[in-house]
């Protein structure tokens, strides 16, 4: 095992975790995602396996446990990230790929389109379809139309590059600087995604919304720990349950 570095009271290494104290009593909880899969879950697995050395508190782990439950979220797959920057409070991020799969699944979605917002030579404006912008034309946006069943129109969303590029110093970054339509075009998406599906999206935002890069967090799954011998809270009954009255094939029951 590697060296451990300390955060926050809590020992714990990059490579592999550190025992939690025995003595340590943790919530946990445990529900399916969207894929079938049981995911057991507690603030002390965000902080130690999800996002260790980023000083999450107790309160922060327990906004993203939330939030992974409710969405039916598996952070071990990487459908989930909490991230944390300096003093900031820590935030969930999610990939584009959990917004169009779960659009894809939701049984009134009927297709989507997306594309870029030029500035042409003649002073018009013009929705493409794609991310093409020829060099004497100026990219300012980007749009995306998703099709629910039911609605006369598209569920509609027009994103401005002014507001959503990232810079450093005045100056675009990473992909934002090399691949501009690409990058806000997502952007759009994702928004029209979230508008169109707030029953299965609301509340979750992708990193270029929250000025990251998805490429700056790793994205190979984690495996999941064995469950620990932490307390487990039905969240619908609210009934608390000690860990020494749990069995090892508790977790895995469907629901």
């Amino acid at each position: 095992m590697k060296a451990a570095s300390t955060t926050a009271g809590r020992t714990a290494t990059k490579q592999t975790l550190a025992p939690r104290p025995k003595t340590e009593v943790d919530q946990k909880v445990s529900y399916t995602d969207l894929a079938g899969n049981n995911v057991n879950l507690s603030m002390g697995l965000i902080k130690d396996y999800l996002c260790p050395g980023q000083n999450v508190s107790d309160a922060e782990a327990y906004m993203f446990l939330s939030l992974c439950q409710y969405q039916r979220l598996n952070p071990f797959v990487r459908e989930a990230y909490c991230v944390k920057y300096g003093s900031n409070p820590a935030t969930m991020i999610v990939g584009k790929e959990t917004y169009t799969k779960r659009a894809a699944a939701h049984p009134k979605f009927r297709g989507m389109k997306a594309g870029v917002v030029v500035l042409k030579p003649d002073g018009s404006i013009e929705n493409r379809v794609g991310e093409l912008v020829l060099p004497n034309e100026e990219l300012v946006g980007g749009w995306a139309d998703v099709f629910v069943e039911g609605y006369v129109e598209p569920v509609s969303a027009v994103v401005s590059l002014g507001e959503r590029m990232q810079k450093k110093d005045g100056k675009p970054i990473s992909k934002w600087a090399s691949s501009p339509g690409l990058m806000i075009r997502k952007c759009a998406l994702v928004a029209a995604l979230r508008e169109a599906f707030p029953d299965i999206l609301g509340g979750m935002y992708t990193a270029e919304e929250m000025g990251m890069e998805e490429q700056d967090i790793t994205a190979a799954p984690i495996p999941q720990p064995e469950p620990q011998d932490v307390a487990y809270t039905d969240m619908e009954t609210g009934e608390v349950y000690a860990p020494d009255t749990l069995e090892a094939s508790f977790f895995d029951k469907e629901e």
